[in-house]
């Protein structure tokens, strides 16, 4: 699986250069461009000879290209919202001044926020659309164009940076860059088989199945499908063509409660195909249980306050280490900038590196090498990274200690090379970033076992009940695509905040589970207070299994590009929740349609 296609899920309908299509073409196949591979080359040549005035010429120049086909079908309550068929080349262009040990990237110039600056500072790629049509002379043009603007402000860049330095005491500054093997390999050209009519319907089909349930206010189903040649080439020689198919199936759902509480949750497929997608019929079954998990926690009472054992099962576990431990795992230099080096701004666990974060049982690696895991695709699989660097596995957590990052070819402080983990999530240069990020407990049990630990965890706290959690609302300061419309983005104040705890999304399905008999109670309307990496090492015990979860990135600092957890259930021995303090929107004054045509007559 390749990231470029990935990013081309997320971005596809906003492109500036598509070409839309009514046609329905059950095998599509993406031109086998020479001409654009050509036109690449020669650009680069004399894009390597660029100057201004007496100011340095690029070191180093890179250009890749996203050669992609997509559909993206959207249905909600049984009928097409949208269909579309795109076709797009999507153009980065990278064009660092100076040396490897000092150039125009990893400034942020005051900038601040997540991930800082702007491009040019931080990231200085630029993203620009390139003619579909293979017309050399039209390519070269386009690319022109971008790499001038882009030499223009890197040189200006680096001359600010320059100045910076002079001016303040940078204490163990890494380089900027580090070097690879050139690499030349040019795969097939990509295929898209998708029979468009046939999903139509399977999206009215599943869409729906909500048709039946009253309490949905909002719902939808998306898919899209999508194939594309991934072509880069650099100063040091290498020249990369690698061809690609995927699939995102995405299913959301929203209720509201009396009170005017909106819960919105949602599944997520993936594969490389639709082949790989499940049947329909089980995923109408999946509908039900999201519908009847939501219907019974809008029902539920609201949670005033907890402090005890958690266990996060399911889809939170997979979204808990996403929020705690993905982003920190990303091997990320703290920017140069005035005021983007505090501690709150920093992702990267470097500073953690041959300590202890995790129990000694724990493992953790991530492989985007690794297409499938048990028979199920991997969203974050790809043979080569954005900066043209095969895929690695890396481990870096062994016996509950790290022990390395997931690096691009931009250096750390204390690590420098890249492992193959260089993405571009959306737009900019590359940077570090997880892609199928694996979490094992040597010491796991079944699901049954790890019940009874939270269970007497709860009881040796003198607690009625532990608290079960099977799915979380997306973090503060972003959302994940297909999640409700109407739901709250999270972006409140919370107790802990200031103390810089993580940002652990809120329990959307999460349960009561009674020490006295063992039954289960849902709950909701609370949130969790700051939670500090530390506490990872306060889970008591762990399942044997882990749930598959894919995310299209995001996050708090930037986020990354889109890939899959893989993680087990945990029982933490102590969290806090408590209620959350927000006025809602009343319910809607008539019923839903589809509510009303329910109702007999």
């Amino acid at each position: 699986m390749n990231c470029q296609l990935l990013r081309g899920f997320v971005v596809i309908v906003t492109l500036v250069a598509v070409r839309a299509s009514s046609a329905v073409a059950a095998e599509e196949k993406l031109p086998d461009s020479t001409v654009l591979m050509r036109a690449m080359v020669d650009e680069l040549a004399r894009s390597m000879k660029l100057q201004m005035e007496d100011l340095e010429q690029p070191y180093f120049v890179q250009f890749a290209v996203d050669d992609l086909i997509a559909y993206r079908i959207a249905g909600e309550f049984g009928a097409i919202t949208s269909s579309q068929h795109s076709r797009s080349r999507r153009f980065n262009c990278q064009v660092r001044v100076g040396s490897m040990e000092l150039d125009n990237t990893n400034f942020s110039e005051g900038g601040g926020g997540f991930g800082g600056g702007g491009r040019g500072r931080m990231a200085m790629g630029r993203l620009s659309a390139l003619p579909l049509d293979d017309d050399y002379m039209a390519i070269r043009q386009a690319i022109w164009r971008a790499a001038d603007d882009d030499y223009k402000e890197a040189v200006e860049t680096l001359t600010r940076k320059r100045a910076y330095l002079k001016s303040k005491n940078v204490a163990d500054r890494p380089n900027d860059f580090s070097s690879v093997k050139a690499v030349e390999h040019i795969g097939s050209t990509a295929v898209l088989n998708f029979h468009r009519a046939e999903w139509e319907k399977n999206v009215q089909r599943v869409s729906a199945q909500f048709k039946k349930y009253k309490q949905v206010q909002d719902s939808g189903v998306q898919l899209t499908v999508g194939a594309g040649n991934s072509y880069v080439v650099n100063s040091e020689g290498t020249r990369m063509r690698v061809p690609d198919t995927r699939v995102l199936l995405t299913v959301t759902a929203e209720v509201q409660a009396e009170d005017g509480m909106r819960l919105s949750s949602r599944r997520t497929y993936a594969g490389q195909t639709t082949t790989d997608l499940p049947s329909i019929d089980k995923i109408l079954k999946n509908i039900d249980d999201l519908v009847a998990e939501l219907t019974a926690t809008a029902a539920a009472s609201i949670l005033e306050r907890y402090n005890g054992p958690v266990m996060f099962d399911d889809m939170a576990s997979a979204q808990l280490f996403q929020a705690l431990l993905a982003d920190g795992l990303a091997g990320r230099p703290d920017p140069i900038g005035e005021s983007s080096r505090g501690a709150a701004q920093r992702a990267s666990l470097e500073n953690k590196l041959g300590t202890v974060i995790l129990p000694k049982s724990f493992q953790v690696w991530d492989d985007p090498s690794l297409a499938r895991f048990e028979g199920r695709s991997l969203l974050g699989h790809y043979e080569y990274d954005d900066e043209g660097v095969a895929a690695e596995r890396v481990d870096l957590v062994k016996d509950g200690k790290l022990e390395k990052l997931c690096m691009s070819r931009t250096p750390v402080k204390k690590l420098s090379g890249s492992n193959g983990h260089g993405r571009i999530a959306a737009g900019g240069d590359p940077r570090a970033c997880c892609a199928s990020l694996f979490i094992k407990d040597k010491n796991g049990v079944a699901a049954d076992k790890l019940k009874e630990a939270l269970i007497e965890a709860a009881k040796d706290a003198g607690l009625e009940y532990g608290v079960r959690v099977r799915s979380l609302a997306s973090a503060r300061g972003f959302t994940s695509p297909g999640e409700g419309r109407g739901r709250r983005r999270g972006m409140r104040p919370r107790e802990g905040d200031a103390a810089g705890g993580e940002a652990v999304g809120e329990p959307v399905v999460a349960y009561k589970v009674f020490v006295s008999d063992g039954h289960e109670e849902p709950f909701r309307g609370c949130q969790f207070g700051a939670v500090d990496l530390k506490e990872l090492r306060r889970i008591i015990a762990a399942g044997d299994t882990p749930y598959v979860y894919h995310h299209t990135g995001g996050g708090l600092r930037g986020g990354g590009a889109a890939g899959t957890i893989l993680a087990p259930p945990v029982v933490f021995e102590e969290l806090e929740l408590s209620k959350i303090e927000e006025e809602h929107d009343k319910p809607p004054i008539l019923k839903a349609p589809a509510a009303r045509s329910q109702e007999p007559a």
